[in-house]
């Protein structure tokens, strides 16, 4: 019993220490058939991957997937950056990735002066200072629905770091739309109840190492200890024994592309195994 996949690794393209080859070799190593590689993202103050990079990036992850047979699919750490929902990533910008990630981080600039500081650094202070009062978790929350609405998410990486939502009602929105909701082995950001509840709810998760070195991806043991404590069904873990059914049109093309063909799912959910042989 295993992960398949570890969507979110970092590399040398913003400040993880390995290469895309280098994660890609340890997850062949360790058994896992798919990684992402999700540097952070384009308006990243201090650490995102630069767009002049994306292409040479994007070339990584196909040498590495044809040299160790790991499916790697190149993304980004696309960040929530205003109360309407907008990413800081151009539609241009995700159209060339082959997995959408959502999430946010307090070092984005916001498109605009004015969502500079009505949103990003609001968020910010509240984060040094005190919990986020609640007409701001509202504001939060709302922002997070109105992203799911506008694109194509497949997960929704550490919310609640950073930035105060409802995570539930983020999270049972999510379910409506398809978007998974990340476990993150390098740290949880929800709490244990919220956790709970999600699972009862019938929210399905993807665990993901968040490694900035080859070393640690595929490592879920923070995720792990938290399904195991919490009793969450694996079946509700997207990528355990299966791979997830991410909804957006970039993971399907690329996947299509590596298999030659939409696959064929047996009863349970899951791939048939004719499938999985042509994906690794």
């Amino acid at each position: 019993m295993a992960f398949w996949g570890d969507y979110h690794t970092h590399t040398t393209y913003s400040h993880g220490t390995g290469s895309v080859l280098q994660n890609a070799e340890a997850a062949a190593e360790k058994g896992i058939k798919e990684i992402a590689i999700t540097d952070h993202g384009l308006r990243h103050w201090f650490l995102g991957i630069r767009r002049r990079q994306v292409p040479r990036m994007i070339d990584d992850c196909a040498r590495a997937s044809a040299e160790t047979g790991v499916v790697v699919l190149p993304g980004m750490e696309n960040n929530l950056c205003t109360f309407s929902g907008r990413f800081d990533a151009k539609p241009s910008d995700l159209e060339k990735l082959s997995i959408i990630q959502g999430g946010y981080h307090k070092a984005c600039a916001s498109p605009s002066l004015v969502q500079e500081f009505t949103f990003q650094l609001r968020n910010m202070f509240r984060s040094f200072v005190s919990k986020s009062p609640q007409k701001l978790i509202v504001k939060n929350t709302d922002a997070y629905l109105k992203l799911l609405d506008k694109y194509e998410v497949d997960f929704i990486g550490h919310i609640n770091r950073d930035i105060r939502a409802d995570a539930v009602e983020v999270a049972r929105y999510a379910k409506q739309k398809g978007t998974y909701i990340e476990l993150n082995s390098k740290k949880l950001t929800i709490t244990d109840k919220e956790l709970e509840i999600m699972a009862s709810d019938g929210v399905e998760f993807v665990c993901n190492s968040d490694a900035h070195s080859p070393e640690r991806v595929g490592d879920m043991a923070v995720a792990v200890a938290a399904i195991e404590r919490l009793h969450i069904p694996y079946e509700q873990i997207a990528n355990w024994e299966r791979f997830p059914s991410f909804r957006s049109h970039n993971y399907k093309r690329a996947v299509e592309s590596v298999r030659g063909q939409a696959p064929a799912v047996d009863a349970d959910g899951t791939e048939d195994d004719a499938d999985v042989d042509k994906r690794v």
